[in-house]
């Protein structure tokens, strides 16, 4: 809101505001509650057993519901790295950085030091996601996520991330990914080939670094 009111945009009240987290929330938990209201058909649930070569006991299985403990780890990662890169000097200093270093290290950034915090803020990150990985696959691999570093480029730059440096939010990249992670699980049920998914992927990355481009050159 301070940042509104300073460029002089129009502002809503704050109750206006506070009315509209409120409904979004509602509207969240409102939907999680109805998918949790009913059951699984038994009828897929045993369609899927024969499929995988999964084996039900008399007792039935166990299928876990309700809102995975990864889904809120990123929501958490998210809401802290926004507040990082959005409300503190270190985020200011990243931007800044990314979009010229050297007029950065000019205005009196040490862009060094705030280079190694990235990378140490990226294996924070890169650490957190490994044992996220390694606990859903009950395995741990030093290949995990190996060739995956195609889908992170795509999904930060659909999220509108530019190459060039200097814009991009962290909620914008958590929507490229998830927009990503759809696209390859469509691909995977249509049972399209692996080579053919990463030729998928790649043209829609070059697709979204050509339209970033052209907005580079109106703008």
């Amino acid at each position: 809101r301070s940042q509104r009111k300073r460029f002089k945009f129009p502002l809503r009240p704050v109750w206006a505001e506070s009315l509209l987290g409120v409904v979004a929330c509602a509207a969240i938990l409102g939907a999680v509650w109805i998918a949790n209201s009913y059951p699984w058909p038994i009828g897929i649930v045993r369609q899927y057993a024969q499929r995988n070569g999964i084996t039900i006991p008399e007792g039935g299985l166990f299928i876990a519901h309700g809102i995975a403990i990864p889904v809120l780890i990123a929501v958490a990662v998210g809401i802290v790295m926004t507040f990082i890169t959005r409300r503190t000097r270190f985020g200011r200093y990243v931007f800044a950085i990314g979009g010229n270093p050297e007029a950065a290290e000019l205005a009196g950034i040490n862009t060094r030091w705030v280079t190694m915090k990235v990378f140490m803020i990226m294996g924070v990150l890169a650490a957190i996601s490994a044992a996220i990985a390694s606990a859903r696959l009950n395995a741990a691999t030093n290949a995990l996520g190996t060739l995956d570093e195609l889908l992170v480029i795509a999904a930060a730059v659909i999220g509108g991330t530019s190459l060039a440096g200097g814009s991009g939010t962290v909620l914008g990249a958590m929507l490229g990914a998830l927009l990503m992670q759809s696209l390859q699980s469509g691909m995977v049920l249509l049972g399209i080939d692996s080579p053919l998914q990463s030729v998928v992927v790649g043209a829609v990355l070059v697709v979204a670094v050509w339209l970033d481009t052209v907005y580079r050159k109106r703008v």
